[in-house]
């Protein structure tokens, strides 16, 4: 996914955007940038705190206003929509580099459908042997077609990303600088600005989150200078302003008896995306190589597909970790901290051995069937 750090713009122009993705090793082979990798595991670690409290069985609303609330709400559920952004801005940076076609993208689809495939697969298993409490027949209906059936949604967006990626990328560049630029000043306005206005139009988590941030980031790359290291440090630190400031609001609102969430850390919010863009340009500044991280950040993914998992979020956040019994607990936070990273850390091992297995069976000639398909149709076509 870590593809070259240089791209060209509509005009011919070679620009250079931070450091290098990759280098080569000793053997000719590719090295990832292991900042990137570690950026994408703190990510999903982001994500997996949110889900804690976004899917928990008590709401958070129901604590008294105090920090650790507020470390809940601003930090670890509000931290979870940057960790969104993040995750994708690693994608959307590193496809801006190459040409996009239709056969690759939905080559990426297939692919990841095997991924998503196995685990929904896995999941129905260990819930019908173990905890059917927590699984019903319409889950498992779901799970044996987990990317149309939307069983999770970030998968399900991406893929319509993936799909709909080589006619937007070429229809991006078609508009040239000034209309790609005008196009992201135009959004920036639809969902930026009015983001930050209470029942104002806004987005949800679904595709269109994803071309929204896609055509602010492929204007900067393409078409912008890039901005110094002070300049994203400034623009992530206005971001993290805007949240401080929301979150003052919302303890005022709780004191005259409004219990409500922090407005500003929704979905798709513009500083959201400046914290969340600002942070992956920091991390693309420094190179390094490390194999365990680069490892460990293979199955980020995976921690996502197990642990959102409807049965999952059952098991997890309402029975095993409640947070009604784990807020009043001493070091409350350090501890609920300590239990995401035990559960990452068993995901990960988990993939692991799902890495293996397909290693072992499905990746010695990976997308194989895809390619029959491809061929077989593209016969059909042209007979």
């Amino acid at each position: 996914m870590v593809e070259s750090s240089q791209s060209t713009g509509t005009n011919g122009a070679h620009i250079k955007h931070g450091m290098p993705a990759h280098s080569r090793n000793s053997n000719g082979g590719v090295q990832r940038n292991s900042s990137i990798e570690l950026l994408r595991i703190i990510a999903m670690f982001m994500i997996l705190a949110h889900h804690f409290i976004v899917h928990n069985g008590y709401d958070v609303l129901k604590l008294p206003l105090g920090p650790e609330r507020i470390f809940f709400q601003l930090v670890m559920a509000g931290g979870g929509k940057v960790g969104v952004v993040i995750f994708f801005s690693i994608s959307a940076w590193f496809f801006l580099d190459k040409e996009q076609t239709i056969k690759s993208n939905l080559k990426r689809v297939w692919i990841m459908e095997r991924e998503l495939l196995f685990w929904s697969l896995t999941l129905v298993a260990f819930y019908l042997v173990f905890d059917r409490a927590d699984f019903g027949m319409k889950l498992m209906a779901k799970s044996f077609t987990p990317l149309s059936m939307n069983v999770w949604w970030y998968a399900t967006a991406y893929a319509i990303f993936l799909a709909l990626l080589p006619f937007l990328s070429k229809g991006l560049k078609a508009l040239g600088r000034e209309y790609h630029l005008a196009l992201a000043a135009t959004v920036l306005v639809i969902w930026g600005l009015t983001s930050f206005i209470p029942g104002a139009q806004s987005l949800t988590d679904n595709v269109f989150g994803f071309i929204y941030v896609f055509i602010l980031i492929s204007a900067y790359k393409w078409h912008m200078m890039p901005f110094t290291t002070k300049q994203v440090w400034l623009i992530a630190g206005i971001g993290l302003g805007f949240f401080l400031l929301y979150t003052a609001a919302s303890a005022t609102l709780s004191l005259l008896g409004h219990d409500m969430g922090i407005f500003i850390t929704g979905s798709w919010k513009l500083p959201v995306i400046m914290v969340g863009f600002g942070m992956f340009l920091l991390f693309d500044r420094v190179t390094f190589h490390s194999r365990v991280i680069n490892r460990i950040a293979q199955s980020a993914f995976a921690v996502y597909l197990i642990t959102d998992y409807a049965a999952s979020e059952k098991l997890l956040w309402t029975r095993l970790f409640n947070l009604q019994d784990l807020y009043q607990q001493p070091f409350a936070i350090l501890r609920i901290l300590g239990i995401l990273l035990a559960i990452y850390v068993v995901c990960t091992l988990l993939d692991f051995i799902r890495q293996a297995l397909f290693a072992a069976a499905l990746d010695r000639r990976r997308g194989r069937w895809f390619e029959l398909l491809w061929n077989k149709a593209s016969s059909w076509t042209t007979a």
